[in-house]
């Protein structure tokens, strides 16, 4: 049973992180969580500790496919990540060290209200325009800290802030999609090398762990979704800027009313 929720949830996975550039943290973290609890009757907090490090795990192997992806269809600005990437990696490695001492209810609180005023925003904002306006190389790194440490806290992919916040500097969608995604794959991996290095033995019912990470989650979850990262990544060329912007703060809209539940 626990192996057919994997491959169910890696499928829904696939397709938002190749369509959204989001690294499906949101649904692996729950998922795993309590299927740990639920079927290895581990407890809530190691539980929720070892679901966050297999979801940023799980970006690296998304993320790469979805960048590669979007690449190829000329849909990532390396300009964007160049000016974001300093401060993104500090949050990352910062995340990484502390992640098992970072209390989560605050950020949580503040990504929640985040979400839904954004998708406000982005639902009555009508302006398109393929006029960039990016912050400065120091606001801009200062931003990037911020939401990788947000970001990795959580368990998300970077996209579920990197996203909405470029398409408001009037970055297009799609390239905002795309670029995001890049996010989120060195948000995991700084982020996984460092709690691997961080990391302590457990010793829970003899549960297949490398470090934090769980292996029958990456090989079940994370594995299966890669496919459909590419397929779904094929489908954002199909879509007009102003109905990805849509379908984006739609997928917000969700994303919030989860992480409501999850609080």
């Amino acid at each position: 049973m626990e192996i057919i929720i994997f491959l169910f949830s890696g499928i829904f996975i696939g397709v938002i992180a190749g369509l959204f550039g989001l690294g499906g943290g949101l649904l692996i973290v729950p998922v795993l969580t309590y299927s740990l609890i639920f079927f290895s009757k581990i407890p809530l907090e190691q539980a929720i500790l070892i679901a966050i490090s297999t979801a940023l795990a799980s970006m690296v192997m998304t993320g790469a496919v979805a960048v590669y992806a979007h690449k190829k269809n000329n849909n990532i600005s390396l300009t964007i990540i160049k000016r974001f990437l300093v401060g993104l990696i500090l949050g990352s490695l910062i995340v990484g060290f502390s992640i098992d001492l970072i209390p989560g209810d605050y950020l949580r609180s503040g990504f929640i209200i985040y979400v839904f005023f954004t998708a406000y925003r982005m639902f009555v904002d009508r302006r398109l325009t393929n006029r960039p306006s990016l912050p400065s190389f120091m606001k801009a790194n200062i931003i990037g800290f911020f939401f990788a440490l947000i970001s990795g806290v959580l368990g998300i992919g970077g996209g579920t802030l990197f996203t909405p916040y470029l398409i408001k500097r009037d970055v297009p969608s799609k390239l905002a999609i795309g670029t995001s995604s890049a996010f989120g794959f060195f948000i995991g991996l700084f982020t996984s090398i460092t709690v691997f290095i961080n990391s302590t033995s457990f010793e829970l019912n003899s549960l297949p762990l490398i470090g934090y990470v769980y292996v029958p989650a990456i090989l079940f979850l994370t594995l299966p979704s890669l496919l459909f990262v590419k397929i779904s990544a094929g489908w954002l060329i199909k879509l007009s800027d102003d109905c990805a912007k849509k379908w984006f703060a739609s997928l917000l809209i969700v994303i919030g009313v989860l992480m409501i539940f999850q609080s």
